[in-house]
């Protein structure tokens, strides 16, 4: 299936035409319902047909991402569907633990989503994605770029607070991201409602700014010179499948790309139109982080489990919470998933500081 998505009519060019496949950031900015993520789905699909990897994040909470599985590509291509702890996910598609997530599987799907409804809830899902972000540094070596469509740059932010002590880390964690991306083989696409929300720091790692229709607030003040050559009114009010494109050297030029159909419809069940059947268990509550708990028991917690001790168990033999218990294991898989090993087993001379508990 060829996408051909590009430029149609330049204002400037510097011989710096839209590339896919490489190692690129592409960000799509415009007022809610102009198309924004139907345009990240778009230069998703020029990556596969160019037989690259597609990872699609977040997303609105209704599952837009979903759609993907009444593409062509559906057919086409190979398919992996990432669920949160509590979940069980029933279809035609290869499904997985985000937990169990790693590197290889890029290299065995073409598509891999990460959708809302399949987490017990958004903070989970917030939570549960920095699996797939932090697993990206460790890409050091890389014949075939990947793409990650993240669906509202803001989701970023928020996904990277979960796991920061405060918000200044989480956008320094976030802007770290975006910039170090590509040296490890990955071209982001992410689109935002208010581009002046998105830091300098981002801002000037885009290699392609896409503009949809911008309503009544405009472009931004530093990039009001595009006025000189565009007409205001027309980019208030684009359609769908209009774009003016801003390139990283200075190139501008207006496109349009096939509005394809299968894209999410507004109060759709996407679940029941995919055949996608999901199943959410009694939710654990992630309670704050029991600082009475030292490192010794914090092993003995770990070694507990791998004796196969259920959370009620571990919580009723050590008198703590299931809820502590659980966090515990979680906290000590997450830090081995991030670092390479607990800290808190390594401070304790435990022989599994580096093993992943299930």
């Amino acid at each position: 299936m060829i996408v051909d998505m590009k430029v149609n009519i330049w204002g400037r060019y510097l011989g710096d035409s839209i590339e896919y496949g490489g190692a690129q950031t592409y960000m799509s900015y415009g007022v809610r319902g102009s198309g924004k993520s139907t345009l990240l789905e778009a230069i998703g699909m020029e990556f596969l047909d160019r037989n690259r990897t597609v990872i699609d994040l977040f997303g609105s909470r209704d599952g837009e991402s979903l759609a993907w599985l009444r593409s062509p590509y559906a057919e086409e291509k190979k398919i992996l569907l990432l669920h949160g702890d509590n979940t069980d996910v029933s279809c035609s598609w290869d499904t997985k633990n985000i937990a169990k997530y790693d590197l290889s599987d890029i290299e065995h799907y073409d598509l891999i989503i990460s959708s809302s409804p399949l987490y017990s809830s958004i903070d989970q899902e917030y939570k549960d994605v920095n699996r797939i972000i932090d697993l990206v540094y460790d890409r050091a070596v890389w014949t075939k770029s990947a793409y990650i469509c993240i669906r509202e740059a803001a989701n970023l932010l928020y996904s990277r607070m979960k796991v920061s002590k405060d918000q200044a880390m989480a956008k320094a964690m976030m802007t770290y991201f975006i910039r170090e991306a590509r040296h490890c083989g990955f071209s982001l696409g992410l689109d935002t409602q208010k581009l002046t929300s998105i830091d300098l720091d981002i801002r000037i790692t885009i290699d392609y700014l896409f503009f949809k229709s911008l309503g009544v607030f405009g472009l931004p003040s530093d990039l009001s010179w595009l006025y000189k050559t565009y007409i205001p009114l027309r980019l208030q009010n684009m359609k769908p499948q209009e774009y003016l494109l801003l390139t990283k050297q200075g190139s501008h030029g207006v496109g349009t790309f096939e509005f394809h159909d299968w894209h999410k419809k507004p109060g759709e069940d996407i679940l029941k139109a995919c055949g996608v059947e999901v199943q959410h268990g009694e939710e654990l509550i992630e309670s704050k982080p029991d600082y009475r708990v030292g490192d010794f028991q914090h092993v003995e917690i770990c070694e507990l489990r791998i004796d196969g001790m259920s959370y009620e168990k571990i919580g009723a033999a050590l008198t703590m919470s299931r809820t502590t218990a659980h966090n515990h294991i979680k906290k000590h898989n997450t830090s081995i998933a991030r670092v390479g090993n607990c800290n808190l087993c390594t401070r304790a001379k435990a022989d599994i500081a580096t093993v992943l508990l299930q």
